[in-house]
């Protein structure tokens, strides 16, 4: 609920229909259940979808995801990249934005991407034409390889070979 007035704490009351759009957020991101937990004994995961939450009920634009599911399992990492893609579908969600060092965490919600290099941009389009080898390699320096599986993007690096 303090995400609605931008606080630590609420120093405000709520009306009625804060708890009601509280609820439904904590619903659609699965943590209605640790709503009256401490935050210090929940899981990373539960955190995340947690903070996720707060800063929804405040109805952004825009929601910027920065690197949010460093410290996740890969349970937990499946399931927040799950609840992500429903969000990004969603009616009236937020414009999204995603940041990553892993495009196995790209999901398909998100259809463009920007690559970094040295605080500069490197290429932006569609992900399918950023999410290349070459690029990729440029932007990492190393040589690897992109594939596609499914809906996901995984890369790979060339190792070389002990008989070389």
């Amino acid at each position: 609920m303090s995400g609605k007035f931008a606080s630590i704490g609420i120093f405000e009351k709520p009306e009625p229909e804060d708890y009601r759009q509280a609820q439904e957020i904590a619903s659609r991101l699965r943590c209605e259940k640790i709503l009256q937990s401490a935050y210090g004994v929940l899981s990373q995961g539960e955190k995340q979808r947690l903070l996720i939450a707060r800063a929804l009920i405040a109805q952004p634009e825009l929601l910027i995801l920065d690197e949010p599911c460093a410290g996740l399992d890969l349970v937990a990492r499946e399931h927040l990249l799950h609840i992500l893609e429903e969000l990004g579908q969603s009616a009236n969600a937020p414009t999204l934005i995603y940041v990553t060092h892993h495009l196995e965490e790209i999901v398909p919600v998100f259809t463009h991407a920007v690559l970094l290099k040295d605080g500069r941009v490197l290429a932006q389009d569609r992900k399918e034409n950023v999410l290349q080898s070459g690029l990729l390699s440029a932007a990492f320096g190393i040589q690897l390889d992109v594939v596609k599986a499914g809906d996901r993007y995984w890369a790979h690096l060339r190792m070389a070979s002990s008989a070389d």
